[in-house]
């Protein structure tokens, strides 16, 4: 028993340790849900409930950058791309709903959102890219409008910014 001791202190120790470096490791990463949901009825869904994608449709290998006032993301051409292929024709007119977590985390919903849509969400949008030119996207309140928008501004929660932080992608 004495002998067996000193193992376990050590593998109980390495598993404490493990787990903290993980944690501080966690990366900021965009899922889309594998349910067909409108993202007008998000809200009447319990986030931990939704079903996300395996991998994330953004993650922080995507991401050149954040800018933590205006909430843009200078992408990387392929996570472009990426995004501007998940518009499918004809075009969903009631939002491609997904989720932003922090490793595991799921921090809040939101949706894809097209500029020719006549429905007005009141949850948070990235639009629909077009400028093949242009890698920015921007995470914004509500459409067409930031008026539309109910509910508390997600979009800085600390966990989000100290994963950028600790990624070096914060502007």
């Amino acid at each position: 028993m004495l002998k067996t001791t000193p193992f376990l202190l050590i593998i109980v120790l390495a598993f404490a340790f493990s787990g903290c470096q993980s944690a501080q490791k966690d990366h900021f990463a965009i899922y889309l849900l594998t349910q067909e949901i409108p993202a007008t009825e998000l809200s009447q869904f319990d986030i931990d409930q939704l079903v996300l994608e395996r991998e994330p449709i953004l993650s922080t290998n995507d991401i050149v950058s954040y800018d933590k006032t205006s909430h843009s993301m200078e992408l990387t051409q392929t996570a472009f791309t990426r995004i501007q292929q998940i518009f499918p024709m004809p075009v969903k007119v009631n939002g491609i709903p997904f989720v932003v977590c922090v490793g595991k985390q799921r921090i809040y919903t939101g949706a894809f959102w097209t500029p020719v849509s006549s429905l007005s969400f009141d949850g948070v949008v990235i639009m629909q890219p077009f400028d093949a030119k242009e890698t920015t996207i921007q995470i914004s309140l509500g459409y067409p409008v930031p008026k539309v928008f109910t509910g508390n501004d997600p979009r800085a929660d600390p966990r989000i910014i100290k994963a950028f932080e600790q990624d070096k992608k914060l502007k």
